[in-house]
């Protein structure tokens, strides 16, 4: 009965060990996991930055590289506090498709909606506006608007062609 114990008892410390083993080589591997996947998104933001916002100078390119290298710090954040290995790669995976929803899409495909943001943003400084023309230059519509009541006074904005956002403004003095 002793040596039948004493087996139960060495089986037991021999699951143990190997639950302690297998632990560690999950841990590991999580945190293998956590790198590839940290420097996938580093990768891809790096990548957007010298592709996609190449073109823009500037204040158009210093507010693309807050707004994205804030969406990848959060990615990395959230990378970090992964609890398992699937976990880090759906979110690397998720900020993948953010980037390539990004660069695929075009939510001003025309003149007229640029000039129909432009001329409601426009609204809100000045009660004479009128839209004259918009020329898209790569990612970016340029917008004139009349905002003269008198003279001709031709206001600038600048509308992102992928988001439909103002990226800046420029309104004469009346």
């Amino acid at each position: 009965m002793s040596d039948s114990r004493d087996e139960i008892d060495a089986l037991r410390k021999r699951l143990e060990a190997a639950e302690k083993a297998i632990m560690a080589l999950k841990a590991e591997d999580l945190v293998i996991a956590r790198e590839i996947a940290e420097s996938f998104c580093t990768l891809e933001y790096n990548l957007l930055l010298t592709g996609v916002f190449a073109a823009r100078k500037g204040e158009e390119f210093e507010s693309y590289v807050k707004f994205w290298s804030r969406k990848v710090d959060d990615a990395i954040k959230e990378i970090a506090a992964s609890k398992t290995v699937k976990s880090a790669f759906q979110i690397a995976t998720k900020f993948d498709k953010k980037i390539m929803d990004y660069i695929k899409a075009v939510k001003v495909g025309t003149a007229e909606e640029a000039m129909d943001i432009a001329h409601t943003f426009i609204k809100k400084y000045s009660t004479v506006a009128l839209p004259l023309r918009a020329v898209r230059e790569d990612d970016v519509w340029l917008v004139d608007i009349d905002v003269g009541a008198l003279a001709v006074k031709i206001a600038n904005v600048r509308v992102d062609a992928k988001t439909g956002d103002i990226l800046s403004y420029e309104i004469p003095q009346k």
